[in-house]
């Protein structure tokens, strides 16, 4: 009975190999967070919760030599937004849902665009992380600044007003990520119609496109109606101090500033393009307005760039169809707008 109790409490060999679950808490946070979607990406599985996106790290990925069997399954959290944002579901669970749904023409690879898509939606993400630390910190400061101002502007002087911290480095890192973001959006382009990679010349793709794909109507209006403010996006990264700026091509970043009247201003921005013929806007127009603006244009133009590539290009001899769900339809936690199905007859 001894040497039986004793077999039985032996612990069970890990195998790693084994079909294996675990909790995908967030560790910064204590909400509950349902998983929605595993997606593989570039060879790895991720996992999309609600609130949150996390890189499932196997053993195997760990230790692809197998040197240490006794290595665990492991995962981390590499973004603090998931399927609930909507930058998140309209771009990667959006194309993955569409993709999904269809037939491709020959010659395409659904895991390529994924990954293409996945791509583009990292750098929409920093945009919008960039964005979330000055909106935070912009409207918890201007709370201090009206009471600083109402404090003492009766007496002989005012205090200097607080400032967004590290405020020129988060808008270098929108900028940054925006441009590289709109070239990675352009490079569909080569994926779906075979364009050159023309990089940051967005010119370029247009006129490619009117010369090789001049029955490409729909993308060609897109391409052409959204060019002037993807180049002032351009423009104004390259513009910054870090980077090209010049007497006559230059941005210009204010912080909280103090203005006669005993008035303030939150962080604004303006600049001058006269260089590039794109004119001078002397008076500073307000950072989180204009972000805010830039970046739901930047989510627009890659879902309509990648709805019409999978619409020139899924195969024609199937009735797909693109449609938009009604305003009710729309699922909160994972708000797509747009899906793909088979004409029904």
């Amino acid at each position: 009975m001894g040497a039986l109790m004793k077999k039985r409490s032996k612990k069970r060999k890990f195998d790693r190999n084994a079909a294996f679950s675990m909790n995908l808490a967030n560790p910064n946070s204590d909400e509950k967070d349902a998983v929605q979607r595993m997606i593989s990406l570039e060879g790895k599985l991720f996992c999309f919760s609600g609130k949150s996106i996390s890189e499932i790290l196997t053993a195997e990925a760990i230790d692809p030599e197998n040197e240490k069997p006794e290595t665990r399954h492991s995962y981390r959290v590499i973004y603090q937004i998931g399927t609930e944002n909507s930058f998140v579901a309209r771009t990667l669970i959006q194309a993955k849902k569409i993709l999904d749904s269809v037939i491709l023409r020959e010659g395409l690879e659904k895991q390529k665009i994924l990954n293409h898509v996945w791509t583009c939606a990292k750098l929409l993400f920093n945009c919008e992380e960039s964005y979330h630390k000055i909106f935070t910190e912009t409207t918890e400061l201007m709370h201090e600044c009206d009471a600083i101002i109402s404090q003492y502007k009766t007496g002989s002087h005012v205090p200097p007003l607080p400032q967004v911290e590290y405020l020129e480095q988060h808008v270098v890192a929108f900028l940054g990520s925006a441009k590289r973001f709109l070239e990675a959006s352009h490079k569909l382009l080569c994926i779906f119609y075979g364009s050159p990679c023309f990089e940051s010349n967005f010119k370029s793709y247009r006129e490619w496109m009117a010369e090789n794909k001049p029955n490409q109507k729909e993308i060609r209006h897109l391409l052409e109606q959204d060019k002037d403010w993807i180049q002032f996006i351009a423009w104004s990264r390259n513009a910054l101090d870090v980077n090209h700026s010049k007497p006559q091509f230059k941005v210009t970043i204010e912080n909280f500033k103090f203005h006669k009247g005993n008035k303030f201003t939150n962080p604004c921005w303006s600049h001058d393009f006269r260089e590039k013929t794109g004119g001078i806007k002397s008076e500073p127009s307000d950072i989180i307005n204009d972000m805010n603006i830039y970046i739901t244009n930047m989510l627009t133009f890659f879902e309509e760039v990648f709805l019409i590539c999978i619409q020139d290009n899924w195969d024609s001899r199937y009735d797909f169809q693109l449609h938009k769900h009604t305003e009710k339809e729309v699922n909160m936690k994972c708000p797509c707008i747009y899906f793909a199905s088979l004409k029904l007859q």
